[in-house]
């Protein structure tokens, strides 16, 4: 089979993250939603319809005429049993989660046209209700779900192996979960992993130094790096090429983003891109104990999350300062900069400098120096529909 994500009209509700790509790019445990369902379904070819500030960034091969389709919505997960009810499904039939379309199967011919279009129809689809599977609506989802998503996504993998304790003199492992490990791994003396309450996953070419503190389920993606003393509780995922440091808590970095030095950060989710600067905190609980409310991104409404813990969302290339405080429940858009050593706007749009003085739009050639810079240090160039997607973001911003 072939797969094929789509977006629905509730995609906006999970910006900022997905101001800077599709839903199905968002990782969520160990993996990245996509990523799930191919190694669920073991696709011959996966592909997806993209926002049109997207397109050139992720990849989009054709469908194949003669090879029937599953259509994903980008946000929705797998669970449960949703792959004996995906293969028990005949053309032009789907499943809905809670009335919402997630999965629907189509011949390829059908697919293939669809997708030249641009859009999927559901007219002549046949749907029945599923009660396996998360779908996510709202972008605190993203770690209020990683704890469960870190051990699925483990027992998904192939190519991870229990950790050989005697590989690593001086790392103490405490718990009934394991640790898993993939290749290449750097531990140091004095790290200690407790896994009473879940699994460990250290990706590949990870490094973990000298007197870290784990406990699961945590999972360190390839190439990542936890700086010595770390102490990272449950529910948090490092993606590829991160440096972490100081206490972090139910926290998801996406990939590529730096927190290197002391301070807190807890339940939160972290595009890519983003540094922190020395000692940064944020509040992920409020004084009177109530619960966080938050401010949906297209409609600058408040909403009640009805979480008492909810610290930070915040889009990618966005920066703090050294000695920053966030406030419980903020918002942060892609390519601000916060340093204004007091507590910022719950809300910070795009593309804003936010200082002692207050805001002020944050320049689009400065910002992209910035971004090319950081992102050159990784190899990745900023190719022209990188830049072009972030010029629609500034305009749209700022206009």
């Amino acid at each position: 089979m072939q797969i094929c994500f789509f977006e629905d009209n509730l995609t906006g509700a999970l910006k900022p993250l997905t101001l800077t790509r599709p839903s199905n790019e968002l990782r969520v445990g160990v993996l990245k939603i996509n990523e799930k369902w191919n190694y669920l379904l073991q696709a011959s070819q996966v592909s997806q319809i993209l926002a049109p500030r997207m397109k050139g960034i992720f990849p989009t091969p054709a469908l194949l005429d003669d090879v029937d389709c599953i259509w994903i919505n980008g946000r929705f997960m797998p669970s449960g049993d949703i792959l004996e009810q995906i293969k028990n499904l005949n053309i032009d039939e789907g499943l809905t989660f809670k009335n919402i379309p997630v999965v629907i199967k189509m011949s390829g011919k059908r697919s293939s046209g669809q997708f030249n279009a641009g859009n999927v129809s559901i007219s002549e689809v046949s749907f029945e209700d599923t009660e396996s599977g998360v779908l996510i609506s709202h972008p605190w989802q993203v770690f209020a779900f990683n704890d469960e998503e870190i051990k699925k996504d483990i027992a998904l993998l192939s190519n991870v192996q229990e950790l050989n304790q005697n590989d690593y003199p001086g790392v103490v492992v405490s718990g009934l979960y394991k640790v898993y490990s993939g290749k290449n791994v750097t531990i140091e003396p004095g790290v200690i992993f407790i896994t009473s309450d879940g699994p460990i996953y250290l990706g590949d070419d990870c490094e973990v130094m000298a007197g870290s503190l784990l406990r699961g389920p945590v999972a360190i993606c390839e190439h990542a790096s936890i700086k010595m003393g770390a102490k990272i509780y449950g529910g948090t995922t490092i993606g590829p090429y991160c440096k972490v440091g100081g206490e972090l808590n139910n926290v998801v970095f996406q990939a590529y983003s730096n927190k290197a030095h002391d301070g807190f950060l807890g339940n939160a989710a972290i595009g890519e891109w983003c540094n922190f600067g020395a000692d940064t905190n944020n509040s992920n609980l409020k004084n009177n104990y109530s619960t966080v409310r938050l401010t949906d991104w297209e409609s600058g409404r408040e909403y009640d999350t009805e979480l008492q813990f909810c610290g930070l969302i915040m889009g990618d290339h966005s920066k703090t300062a050294i000695n920053s405080v966030l406030n419980t429940g903020t918002v942060c858009g892609v390519s601000s900069n916060l340093f204004s050593g007091k507590f910022p706007p719950k809300v910070i749009r795009s593309f804003k400098w936010i200082g002692p003085e207050g805001e002020e739009v944050y320049k689009f050639d400065k910002a992209m120096e910035t971004a090319e810079r950081m992102m050159k240090r990784r190899g990745i160039p900023v190719t022209p529909e990188y830049r072009a997607m972030m010029r629609h973001l500034f305009e749209k911003n700022n206009a």
